[in-house]
């Protein structure tokens, strides 16, 4: 009587634990199921955000090819008014030193 007794208890404390587990688990794979929702949205959302980087960079770029002309006038206009510091040789310092 006594180890039907204890076989009674072993499956009572079994199929509880049985059960925790399962609702552990299910706790758990409801949550990976959000998590790879969201991951999934995050992936689309950087993908249309790549392909709008790339479209603007494409333009930017065909612009800057039909308009690199004027840029190049601008900075040569620009340069006119800057004139470069001639850098003295070493002789003409020393000379100015003594």
């Amino acid at each position: 009587m006594n180890s039907l007794l204890k076989s009674d208890v072993f499956f009572f404390i079994t199929s509880i634990a049985v059960v925790v587990i399962a609702i552990l688990l299910t706790i758990l794979i409801v949550y990976l199921i959000k998590v790879s929702r969201d991951i999934k949205y995050i992936s689309q959302r950087a993908k249309t955000e790549a392909d709008n980087i790339i479209d603007d960079v494409s333009k930017l770029r065909t612009n800057l090819k039909e308009q690199g002309g004027k840029i190049k006038d601008l900075a040569g206009f620009f340069s006119r008014f800057y004139k470069p510091k001639k850098n003295k040789s070493r002789k003409e310092t020393e000379h100015e030193q003594k």
